[in-house]
């Protein structure tokens, strides 16, 4: 059972079964994630893609983050995040959509959020995916992969802030420098 680790849900569990196939970010991990972006997301979008649960987005709403918008392409992951959303009675834009085409070439419609976090299968080379998503996060983005998982130098005009190691997974976070925060 998945638990939200912080915020005015913090201790709520999360009802949905986990989807077959998804790989849920650890308590830990989802801890330490919010101790680097912060505990008060007031005024911050976040868009969460590969949402699988919908635990970080719902973590990121908890916090006070808005709008936020969780994406998966299985229908049985949607399924899981809006059964998850509606238990925990908050705002949070559910959509099925297959993360290639979240940032398509600029002028046309795309979700762009202050803070963008991923998570692709552990499988999937992590690089491509930063730079494909990189144009959807106004301020940081925040990519988790297996351990040992090369990544890039920048996203887009984000360069890497730093890695750190939890487990099996690794965060690694971009932004600018002006948004850095102090931990």
């Amino acid at each position: 059972m998945l638990n939200i680790t912080g915020g005015h849900l913090r201790g709520r569990a999360l009802p949905a079964l986990v989807p077959e196939g998804v790989r849920p970010t650890s308590a830990r991990t989802r801890e330490a994630l919010f101790s680097i972006l912060g505990q008060d997301l007031e005024g911050t979008s976040f868009l969460d893609v590969f949402g699988g649960s919908g635990a970080i987005a719902l973590e990121a709403a908890s916090r006070g983050a808005a709008p936020v918008y969780v994406t998966d392409r299985s229908p049985l992951a949607v399924a899981a995040i809006l059964a998850n959303v509606a238990a925990m009675k908050v705002v949070v834009d559910v959509r099925s959509l297959d993360a290639m085409t979240l940032c398509p070439p600029e002028g046309s419609p795309r979700i762009e959020a202050d803070i963008v976090y991923l998570d692709p299968p552990f499988a999937d080379e992590i690089g491509p995916w930063i730079t494909r998503l990189a144009p959807c996060a106004r301020e940081v983005l925040v990519a988790e992969a297996r351990a040992g998982a090369k990544f890039p130098e920048h996203a887009g005009p984000l360069p890497l802030d730093r890695t750190r190691k939890y487990g099996d997974s690794v965060l690694a976070v971009y932004r600018h420098k002006r948004t850095r925060n102090a931990d």
